[in-house]
């Protein structure tokens, strides 16, 4: 479901194409084969990333691995990446700014600055609100 979010609040900055898909600025499900190390050294963005392996989820910042938390407790993941943009005074990437303004306006009740009030952000916010039936 995570990977399917950037889809459903685009943002209309595509993102970087070394990148691919704007989810994989925000979440790496790991290949068996693939080591996690070297994915974070060849990521295009600096933004955090939650990356997901058989049996754990580490969240990281650029190639910095912050935290590990069990695979279980995935539900707590989109809050530890919103908690680090704050914590951190990250900006939002252009390719999921739309996704992030909605979670943190509607998950966290947060209001968000004036600047992430885009016209994707106020599209995506009023069909979010009539697909919920506000």
């Amino acid at each position: 479901m995570m990977k399917a979010l950037p889809e459903m609040f685009p943002s209309p900055v595509a993102p970087p194409k070394n990148l691919g898909h704007a989810s994989e600025a925000m979440v790496h499900i790991l290949e068996p084969t693939e080591n996690p190390n070297t994915y974070l050294q060849r990521r295009p963005v600096f933004s955090p990333v939650l990356i997901i392996c058989d049996s754990s989820c580490m969240l990281a910042i650029g190639s910095t691995p912050v935290i590990t938390f069990p695979k279980e407790n995935i539900d707590t993941a989109v809050l530890y990446l919103l908690a680090y943009y704050y914590t951190f005074h990250l900006t939002y990437p252009k390719c999921i700014a739309t996704l992030l303004s909605v979670l943190q306006s509607e998950v966290q009740q947060d209001a968000i600055h004036d600047s992430y009030a885009t016209s994707s952000y106020k599209k995506a916010l009023s069909e979010w609100k009539k697909f919920i039936g506000e």
